[in-house]
């Protein structure tokens, strides 16, 4: 037991850290600290100048990039999966200050868990969009909705229901190797004919795919060419880009994909 003692506060302290990082952030200001101890490109955004907004229910925050000028439109934009903001501005951010785009990122997990609980659901997600667009006046028009993996896969939802608002907010949308799931509770409400028989009838689509992705039913090209189809269905124009070259972060890798979306959000605004 004597020998035991002085081991106590160091088990105790790995426990600690081992359960504590598991579990989701309790406010803004935790969770704020947490991307400090943990987003690697938290330094690059800072340089950027990305500033920080509170999100209405002090759960979380976005980060808010413009160039100098007024942007002439904006990228709103979701991380992947136990991911940050930060990624997302840093790596949208050269070919927005090329094309004079401001870029609104929501960090939409809290820092820890995998579970549904620990991310915002796609209402408390349109919620705190529609309050950070009022705020830098992004209107439909001139936004871009985009989202990488897990990010993606909450599209289709965060969309239908959208369009069911008195004021939609999305128009342009970018799935980014993130399929439709079918076993989403709201994409079963969306199968079912909650938003009606065609809640993408106003919505424009830009999906990618790698074909290197490790999960390829999930989120490669067999579940993008189904989400495609599955858009398609209900209303929405939609089209695929599937790069051969590709894995799963190749849209922002191989930067031709993202220039091509660009192209294709601008011709169709």
């Amino acid at each position: 037991m004597r020998r035991l003692l002085p081991l106590l506060p160091a088990l105790f302290a790995g426990w600690v850290f081992a359960q504590g990082p598991a579990m989701p952030a309790r406010d803004t200001d935790e969770l704020l600290a947490r991307a400090a101890a943990n987003s690697r490109r938290m330094p690059e955004a800072q340089r950027l100048g990305a500033r920080v907004e509170r999100t209405r229910d002090g759960r979380s925050f976005a980060l808010i990039w413009q160039p100098t000028t007024q942007p002439a439109s904006w990228i709103v934009t979701l991380h992947g999966t136990g991911s940050w903001a930060h990624d997302e501005i840093v790596q949208w951010q050269p070919f927005a200050q090329k094309r004079q785009l401001g870029i609104i990122a929501l960090q939409w997990w809290f820092g820890g868990g995998q579970m549904a609980a620990d991310y915002y659901a796609p209402p408390e997600m349109r919620r705190e969009i529609e309050t950070l667009m009022a705020q830098v006046d992004a209107r439909p028009e001139n936004t871009l909705l985009h989202g990488f993996s897990r990010g993606s896969a909450n599209l289709y939802a965060l969309a239908a229901m959208d369009s069911r608002t008195p004021r939609p907010l999305f128009r342009h949308v970018v799935a980014n190797a993130g399929g439709m799931a079918p076993d989403f509770p709201m994409n079963r409400e969306i199968e079912n004919g909650r938003f009606g028989a065609t809640p993408f009838a106003n919505t424009r689509w830009w999906l990618y795919c790698g074909a290197g992705d490790p999960n390829p039913d999930r989120d490669g090209c067999p579940a993008m060419r189904r989400s495609q189809k599955w858009l398609q269905d209900k209303g929405a124009k939609a089209e695929l880009s599937e790069d051969v070259g590709g894995n799963h972060g190749g849209f922002h890798l191989r930067g031709q994909n993202v220039e091509r979306a660009l192209d294709w959000f601008v011709v169709g605004r």
